[in-house]
């Protein structure tokens, strides 16, 4: 059962990381087109992202794409939202990673407490041609 939980661990804080990769891979991006100034080469900069190989290799293109025409679309309204992007995107890449780092502690504390709860449960008896404890039923 412990194995369980190391494994269920395993897999929640591998998407978790990977999750948090992409997201700071564009915030940083973000941050380097929102220095430039430029507000009319953000939108065509949105649509040519630079989506990194292992991305592609795990979600489909076009939804990439529509994603990016769809940022590219909103561009006007966050220009009005956010005047200070470029300074807020920079300082959300180490955010994301004190973040990341708060919620692995937490998935690791959680893990290691489910680790105990379970050594602490009675210890179940194995069943041998149909008796439990040394041939006995009452």
């Amino acid at each position: 059962m412990r194995w369980l939980i190391w494994v269920g661990f395993a897999l929640v804080w591998g998407v978790w990381t990977a999750g948090v990769a992409v997201a700071t891979q564009l915030l940083g991006w973000l941050a380097s087109v929102l220095g430039t100034g430029d507000g009319g080469s953000v939108a065509q900069a949105v649509q040519a992202i630079p989506w990194p190989a292992w991305l592609l290799a795990w979600v489909d293109r076009a939804w990439l794409d529509a994603l990016a025409a769809a940022v590219a679309q909103s561009w006007a309204w966050l220009t009005t939202v956010l005047p200070l992007a470029a300074t807020v995107a920079g300082w959300l890449v180490p955010l994301a990673w004190v973040v990341w780092g708060l919620v692995t502690a937490g998935l690791l504390a959680g893990a290691i407490g489910l680790h105990w709860l379970v050594g602490r449960l009675p210890a179940h008896r194995t069943v041998v041609w149909g008796t439990v404890g040394g041939g006995r039923h009452r």
